[in-house]
């Protein structure tokens, strides 16, 4: 725990960032907006960009989440998102422990052995990717904070016949279900499993009862929120015929299972996996087995693919493997060929993880998108921004701009400013601009010059490590994401020659 901690609160300090579009622009960008201006539209429901209340397609409790956290950081005086978000992250690093205490409890308790929960405990707290994703704001991550506690008491429940606990189980279950839908993959299979386990269905009637508690609190939340009881359902399920029709991102079926064979790194990666399979795990453990595969499983064979839709079984996957090598282990030759393999998987392993982690764990992630507007937070004399674009269209995270932030103007085409009247409040108010080029910057102001008079460069906004060392090895798809502020030295009522 030590170790997960002081990992995670060098993310929360240093991790800045976000690492999706989702991570920002539908969870903390909703809720920092709904603090600048009112959390419920006209219409009474709340506000989500520019998207309909009513249409919004996830539970709003993760937002209002985020929104009570922006809510007392500005009764304490705090405005701008940026020093916001390192209290932010710092409460998501300590959601994210919970995955590695109950992860290991998990193995303490299944096995009595103190070294295999050590060592679950770690690769948890220190996998290169765990104190990074740890203080996202994915939905992702924060249902995986949740679904390892559930799944860990299910399992208590079930040995102890303990319904208040398997009650507990689906309390938390279902949290993790209502922040990311598609986590009820890996819930609605542990009923199914209480029930064969214990040859009674009473005990996973408590646990469905601790399920509908909360499934009626998230309806209600979409009552007051959304408009409808249960709306954020039937919009997923809307949004979700949808995908599957046209999927944004198809991809190939055996997509994840690669993924999670590379993220636990190879070759150990093919022990610790492959030993799941077991007749003593799956039999012993069905709970944990069942909610992972069910999870794996219809993931894979849906086509809209993304890496981080695994990331809620990330946990499950490591209890698992531990459980595997620690039956394997126990019950297998030492001086066998494939336990001195093993050893020199393991070491390779821990080795490589080592090198990567600090790459993770300090990696400031979209730096050039989110920079240059914490800049012009910092400055009182903002009056509009115009934002170059033109190289590349990329998202923009204006919530790091301030409290108050301004007004801006975006530029995806140089025709747009020729379109422009002359006498435009572009042109008279515009001081200062944002360029996102990775080399060509200086051809930006000479283009931008020609419309609103000399400009001069004020801040650079470099690329991070871990945006630099992906550019290395594969520049056509990897940009350095570099972005520059220019202030206009002298205020021209109009174009200096029109462009």
């Amino acid at each position: 725990m030590i170790v997960a901690l002081a990992l995670r609160l060098c993310s929360v300090v240093f991790s800045k960032g976000f690492m999706a579009n989702d991570d920002h622009f539908e969870t903390i960008q909703v809720s920092y907006n709904a603090v600048q201006t009112s959390l419920l539209s006209e219409e009474g429901c709340i506000n989500w960009n520019a998207m309909k209340g009513t249409d919004v397609g996830r539970s709003p409790l993760y937002t209002l989440f985020n929104y009570s956290i922006m809510t007392v950081l500005t009764w304490l005086g705090m405005y701008d998102l940026d020093p916001m978000m390192y209290f932010i992250r710092l409460i998501h690093a300590l959601l994210s422990l919970l995955l590695v205490y109950y992860g290991f409890k998990y193995v303490h308790l299944a096995t009595g052995n103190k070294n295999y929960s050590l060592i679950t405990g770690l690769i948890l707290a220190a996998h290169f990717l765990m104190p990074y994703i740890g203080v996202r704001n994915l939905v992702e991550v924060v249902s995986a904070d949740l679904l390892m506690p559930c799944v860990y008491f299910a399992y208590r429940g079930v040995r102890e016949e303990n319904n208040r606990l398997l009650m507990l189980a689906g309390i938390l279950g279902s949290l993790s279900w209502l922040i990311r839908f598609n986590t009820g993959l890996a819930v609605i299979p542990i009923p199914f499993a209480i029930w064969y386990l214990t040859g009674r269905i009473r005990p996973a009637l408590y646990f469905c009862t601790g399920c509908m508690l909360i499934a009626v609190f998230g309806a209600s939340l979409d009552a007051v929120y959304l408009g409808t009881f249960g709306r954020s359902t039937y919009n997923i399920f809307n949004s979700f015929l949808y995908v599957t029709k046209s999927p944004p991102l198809p991809q190939p079926i055996y997509m994840f299972a690669g993924l999670i064979l590379g993220i636990f790194i190879p070759p150990f990666s093919l022990f610790f996996i492959f030993s799941i399979f077991r007749k003593k795990i799956i039999s012993s453990h069905l709970i944990l087995f069942s909610s992972a595969a069910a999870f794996f499983i219809i993931h894979s064979f849906i086509r809209h693919k993304e890496e981080r839709f695994m990331i809620p079984i990330f946990p499950l996957l490591v209890v698992l493997g531990m459980l595997g090598l620690y039956f394997w282990l126990k019950n297998s030759n030492p001086k066998s060929l494939m336990r001195r393999i093993f050893k020199y998987s393991a070491v390779f392993a821990v080795i490589l993880n080592l090198i990567v982690l600090p790459l993770f764990t300090f990696n400031y992630a979209h730096k050039g998108m989110v920079e240059p507007f914490v800049y012009l937070s910092r400055q009182d004399d903002v009056e509009m921004v115009v934002i170059d674009r033109t190289e590349r269209r990329r998202f923009l995270a204006v919530s790091y701009a301030g409290y108050t932030k301004p007004d801006y103007f975006k530029v995806d085409k140089w025709e747009e400013l020729a379109a422009l009247d002359p006498h435009s409040p572009v042109f008279n108010r515009a001081n200062y601009f944002i360029i996102f080029s990775d080399e060509h910057a200086d051809r930006h102001a000479d283009s931008l010059t020609g419309y609103f008079g000399e400009i001069s460069p004020v801040f650079h906004s470099t690329p991070s490590l871990m945006d630099a060392i992906l550019h290395f090895m594969n520049p056509k798809y990897n940009h350095l994401s570099e972005a520059w502020v220019y202030k206009r030295n002298i205020k021209n009522p109009l174009p200096v020659d029109g462009g």
